[in-house]
């Protein structure tokens, strides 16, 4: 049926979507609602596909403003992104030939809804906190599943973080968001050390 996009089941309410390998987003599903992190390049309906996997209403929001996390925004009527990669965002949607390809499509980019640290995403029995990130980008965003202790980073923190972009800000800037993220870890291993003391 999608030719691009290949689902992968995580976990009981996780799914990976692998846009051809190229970009990824993610489908989290609570008893209420679900959440789209990321989607991807935008070639296929990234709504169409999560409605595929389960019938809820659904969010959606994005980790930061690069192309291969938003273009696929276009499927949706709104959609939560930090207000610092607004204009990044903005100003990716106007390259040429995106702008064709969604004028063909009868398509149209959609309003973007502010998000910042410490808003939470509540699916029903599933949260997800919002932790800023910058560094990758100014706007950069990570979500924190603290009950199942999965950590959505989108390009924050990989194997490769791209910080040489002109976007990208100050490596001290990243090192401090990183150290969230540490805080985060320390307090999860914590809470296994007390977990297994008798």
């Amino acid at each position: 049926m999608f030719e691009r996009v290949k689902v992968v089941q995580i976990n009981e309410h996780i799914w990976l979507l692998n846009d051809a390998d190229e970009a990824t987003g993610y489908l989290v599903v609570g008893k209420e609602k679900a959440l789209i992190i990321d989607t991807m390049n935008g070639y296929e309906d990234v709504k169409a596909i999560a409605k595929t996997l389960m019938d809820l209403p659904l969010t959606v929001v994005n980790t930061h403003g690069h192309p291969d996390h938003i273009f696929g925004n276009v499927y949706f009527d709104e959609v939560y992104m930090h207000p610092d990669d607004w204009e990044l965002a903005r100003n990716y949607t106007k390259i040429p030939e995106f702008q064709k390809a969604v004028g063909q499509r009868n398509l149209k980019f959609p309003p973007l809804l502010p998000v910042k640290e410490g808003d939470i995403f509540d699916l029903g029995g599933v949260t997800l906190e919002v932790y800023h990130i910058p560094g990758h980008t100014p706007g950069g965003i990570c979500l924190l599943d603290r009950e199942n202790r999965i950590l959505f980073t989108g390009d924050s923190i990989i194997e490769q973080t791209w910080m040489q972009m002109k976007e990208s800000l100050p490596i001290p800037v990243f090192f401090e968001s990183l150290n969230k993220i540490t805080e985060i870890l320390f307090l999860f291993r914590k809470a296994e050390m007390e977990c297994r003391t008798f």
